[in-house]
């Protein structure tokens, strides 16, 4: 049992057969937490759940509504093929295709990064700069530069809850641009204000033509030589171009630092998301280039250092 999921969908007609209970929500959950939690996955029970749901096309919540329900054959067939993936590692937000940010569901393809939650954090620093900002009040247009697209799930999360910003988003990868305008065209009220760009960081942009308010970034900064000891969902199946930083993680984090500030307005700011033992670096390297008046670093809800910013 530990390498095939026989469990639901096989075992539902031979049980029908010989007269016994079709297999409920219920039960078919209980099978698919006990044996994801064989094969050593950390959230068996949730990813059973999700997984589930998804075949169902009903949120998690339905489930437990209906969990004596009878799980139809066609379903327990599909099923049974998403365990297949899931304990081969694939991550439960390829699997489904979805990934919720910032409250807003996103579609995710092998070629774009999975959004996580302590990105949000990035979100949740500029809405509150914005804010105390004197621009919050409309009087111009907040001019944002995002570096590397993946989903689109950063820039259109700020579009979203920022009607008077102008964004740029820059990718350098063609196939994560296309997910990003999949996603944007879910989001018609941003559209018009969200224009995206293959681009291998600044290179493109010409900063006499133009100027920021702001520019945003969740780069990679996973060093290179740990590279081996990632999880498998993200070392076997992310894009590791969206990942990986160099050999210390800090070498495109450095490389965005060091041409950003000919990209900011006055009294512009730079946001980067960090690596949690980055923070004393990235300052450090802030001040040697110059152009930056002061920096700040923001922890997330674990206590870990996770938003860089610096003002120029």
């Amino acid at each position: 049992m530990k390498t095939k999921p026989t469990g639901p969908s096989r075992q539902s007609q031979e049980s029908e057969r010989a007269g016994e209970k079709p297999w409920t929500v219920r039960s078919v959950l209980q099978w698919t937490t006990d044996f994801f939690a064989q094969h050593d996955l950390a959230s068996a029970r949730l990813d059973a759940e999700v997984l589930l749901a998804h075949v169902l096309e009903q949120d998690r919540l339905a489930l437990y509504l209906h969990y004596e329900d009878t799980v139809p054959g066609p379903a327990l067939q599909a099923y049974r093929q998403l365990i297949r993936r899931r304990i081969s590692h694939e991550p439960i937000a390829y699997i489904t295709g979805t990934r919720e940010f910032y409250s807003i569901s996103f579609a995710v393809e092998p070629s774009v990064l999975i959004p996580r939650p302590e990105t949000e954090h990035l979100v949740e620093y500029v809405l509150d700069h914005v804010k105390e900002s004197a621009r919050a009040a409309g009087e111009e247009a907040l001019r944002l530069l995002e570096i590397g697209t993946g989903s689109g799930n950063l820039c259109i999360s700020l579009a979203s809850h920022l009607p008077q910003a102008q964004i740029v988003s820059l990718d350098v990868s063609l196939s994560a641009i296309a997910v990003a305008a999949k996603n944007l065209r879910g989001h018609p009220d941003c559209s018009e204000r969200i224009r995206l760009v293959q681009g291998d960081l600044l290179e493109g942009l010409h900063p006499e033509r133009a100027r920021f308010h702001l520019i945003v970034s969740n780069p990679p900064y996973v060093a290179a030589e740990s590279w081996d000891d990632l999880a498998p969902e993200v070392r076997e199946y992310e894009p590791r171009t969206a990942l990986d930083g160099g050999h210390r993680g800090t070498e495109i984090l450095h490389r965005i630092l060091h041409d950003a500030a000919r990209f900011l307005l006055p009294e512009g700011a730079l946001v980067l998301e960090i690596g949690e033992d980055q923070a004393e670096a990235m300052a450090h390297a802030a001040e040697e280039t110059g152009h930056y008046r002061r920096s700040r670093v923001l922890e997330d809800y674990a206590g870990k250092p996770r938003v860089f910013i610096a003002w120029i």
